[in-house]
């Protein structure tokens, strides 16, 4: 897939690196597409075109041609042949049975190389032990891993005034999602996230520009060369904001896909589904390892895409090793609490069965329900928020959150079972983080 290379951005002599041969085999990509990141601060656009500039060609090589091989079979006699044949034993025919949950992966063996470079699709890092949170902790433990650069989706000073006037306008439960966003970005853009390892970086966009100028592309490679990476492990998140000829300038020891949610299968996504859709095509076809936290994404992607080899990753797996002090654990304050406590954790805008949910809250007066997740323009939390029996304590940093669901006594799991579900990752679908708490249905609330 030949894409237009920033101007002074890519060296001159920029190659693409050696594929390994399960990446070789894929049809290779003919068509260029726009890539966009549809983030809270809404569409961001990296655009590529089929024009090569004449210094630097960045098109991707010919697939080698398949090899046939011929296999020898030591001559038999046909009365030989038949009498093997009818001394084996007859199959049994079996029932279908459900498909098997895929071999995890160990994420010490995926990343190798001193340099970390990595594209996430948000602006949320910190806040929330996102999956690329978890990667970065591991990372921060890893004695041979030197630096860690994080790019976050470029910013632009409408998307944080928006931001700050949400989070003064909403009531508080809704508010709390931007200022935690607004406070978070602020701190990235000032170093205070930063460790001796780990630099967050994010590109403000000029208001006379959008953000897909040349600028931003020679920004990055700026970052890079500054802070002394070379030829560093890409590990990024689509839809994200990077491109080809980007990624290929950094001429990258290897190329990471981590796969989180469809997100074609959001709503707020729905006109960006081409573009989308391109992004996974090249990342799918550029990436020497691609993973996913979700079975279900795992078997589409690999129909769709034509790539067997995505591993399975679950989030289960990037868990950090304990520190040398003694940590305490979030507990609840002790109190003579006599209601049941019903939580869940999670996105209240996105893919809620909100009459089962309501009908629940309904049938148990005798519970409180508490929920804890992003309530801007939930249709549930419109209808829920007056209950008598429901509490909303909005958006809350990781630690935060720990400390409030370990005050559930039983959690729910109210999402609709589709097929954007289906694709969803395991931690967009937790009901609990901490899964200390028993995961209980709907139905059987009133049993308890």
């Amino acid at each position: 897939m030949a894409t237009k290379t920033p101007s002074k951005a890519s060296p001159q002599t920029a190659t693409k690196r050696a594929k390994p041969a399960a990446a070789q085999r894929q049809v290779p990509v003919t068509k260029s597409a726009s890539t966009k990141s549809a983030g809270a601060t809404g569409k961001s656009v990296v655009k590529s075109s089929t024009k090569s500039t004449p210094k630097a060609s960045i098109a991707a090589p010919a697939t080698p041609a398949a090899k046939k091989s011929a296999v020898k079979v030591a001559p038999r006699s046909v009365a030989k042949a038949t009498k093997a044949k009818a001394a084996l034993p007859v199959p049994r025919t079996k029932a279908a049975s459900a498909p098997r949950k895929p071999k995890a992966l160990s994420p010490q063996s995926l990343v190798t190389g001193k340099h970390i470079v990595c594209f996430w699709k948000q602006n949320d890092l910190g806040l929330f032990g996102r999956r690329p949170d978890r990667w970065i902790a591991l990372w921060e433990q890893d004695p041979n891993v030197e630096k860690v650069l994080v790019f976050e989706t470029p910013l632009s000073a409408l998307a944080l005034q928006e931001w700050l006037k949400r989070a003064l306008a909403l009531d508080p439960a809704s508010g709390s999602e931007y200022r935690l966003l607004l406070d978070q970005a602020l701190a990235k853009l000032q170093g205070h996230c930063d460790t001796a390892k780990t630099v967050y970086k994010t590109y403000l966009t000029p208001t006379d520009k959008p953000a897909n100028n040349q600028d931003y592309l020679q920004w990055v490679l700026q970052q890079i060369t500054e802070q002394g990476i070379a030829s560093p492990s890409v590990v990024l998140w689509p839809a994200c904001f990077a491109n080809l000829a980007l990624v290929r300038a950094m001429k990258p020891k290897q190329v990471i896909t981590d796969l989180v949610d469809d997100q074609r299968l959001f709503a707020s996504n729905a006109q960006l589904v081409p573009t989308i859709t391109a992004q996974y095509r090249t990342w799918l076809a550029e990436s020497d390892i691609v993973v996913s936290d979700s079975p279900g994404l795992i078997q589409a992607f690999i129909q769709e895409f034509s790539r067997p080899d995505i591993g399975y990753l679950p989030n289960a797996a990037l868990v950090t090793k304990p520190g040398s002090g003694k940590v305490a654990k979030p507990r609840a304050p002790k109190s003579a609490k006599k209601r049941l406590i019903v939580g869940y954790s999670g996105n209240l805008r996105e893919r809620l069965d909100t009459d089962a949910l309501l009908n629940a809250i309904a049938d148990n007066p005798d519970k409180d329900f508490w929920f804890v997740g992003p309530t801007h323009g939930s249709e549930f939390y419109a209808k829920a928020r007056a209950l008598d029996n429901c509490t909303f304590w909005g958006t809350l940093r990781q630690h935060e959150l720990q400390m409030r669901v370990a005050q559930f006594d039983v959690v729910i799991d109210p999402l609709l079972h589709d097929a954007a579900t289906q694709r969803m990752s395991a931690s967009s679908a937790a009901a609990s983080p901490t899964g200390a708490a028993p995961l209980v249905a709907l139905s059987a609330l009133k049993r308890l």
